[in-house]
């Protein structure tokens, strides 16, 4: 299953990884490891608490994960060939990547990420476990704005929705532009949901240069 749809001007793409059971089996030991919190939010492995300190926002670079990061690649990589993007002018880079463990009654706040151009969440272990929603960016509109709520509309569709809903999947991957806020439902299960995330930054290869977009990190210069 492979889908590509469109809300609020922003488009998402979503998949199912190749394998993911077997990919699961092995790489669930590791991320159970991390201990529920009491919060109403989710624990993540960002956080970065002492017993966390083998998991934190590089389980991309984590050889632990590799097959899992190989299929979010190819992944990654036929979603922008279906937004249309050149890739022989652009590379692709996950800057960041962490999991989050999201136990009964807890849910991820109403956000979005300001430094990647592209985000995605792999569901490892979810079953409708708090669902993903995106919002319509109504509050940081300018000019005049009547609230997307009853009773000012007749009907709800694809035309006037101000949220939209993804079911959480074990072995989906949803890959959404960054700046589109998201958040999460409230987990109403007793199992925890378990899923990974990240950031994809997108700079021109070596040796093409733009006014535009973001160069190549090779041409850097670390101060």
């Amino acid at each position: 299953m492979t889908n590509i749809s469109k809300w609020f001007g922003s488009p998402i793409y979503i998949s199912q990884i190749q394998n993911y059971e077997e990919i699961n089996k092995n790489i669930l030991p590791i991320l159970e490891l991390v201990t529920a919190t009491n919060s109403q939010y989710a624990r993540t492995t960002d956080i970065k608490a002492k017993d966390l300190q083998s998991i934190d926002d590089n389980l991309h670079l984590d050889p632990r994960f590799k097959l899992l990061y190989d299929e979010i690649a190819q992944a990654l990589i036929a979603a922008i060939h279906g937004l249309h993007y050149d890739l022989e002018l652009f590379e692709l880079y996950i800057t960041k990547s962490w999991a989050t463990y999201s136990t009964k009654d807890q849910f991820i706040s109403y956000h979005r990420h300001m430094t990647s151009h592209f985000s995605f969440v792999y569901y490892v272990k979810a079953e409708d476990q708090g669902n993903l929603f995106f919002i319509d960016d109504e509050a940081h509109k300018v000019g005049l704005n009547i609230p997307k709520r009853d009773p000012y509309f007749k009907k709800w569709d694809e035309i006037n929705f101000a949220k939209a809903e993804y079911p959480a999947r074990t072995g989906n991957i949803v890959i959404f532009p960054s700046m589109l806020f998201h958040e999460t439902g409230i987990n109403k299960k007793e199992e925890p949901r378990i899923s990974i995330s990240g950031d994809v930054l997108l700079t021109m290869r070596k040796g093409i240069k733009s006014e535009h977009n973001m160069p190549s990190p090779t041409t850097w210069k670390k101060l």
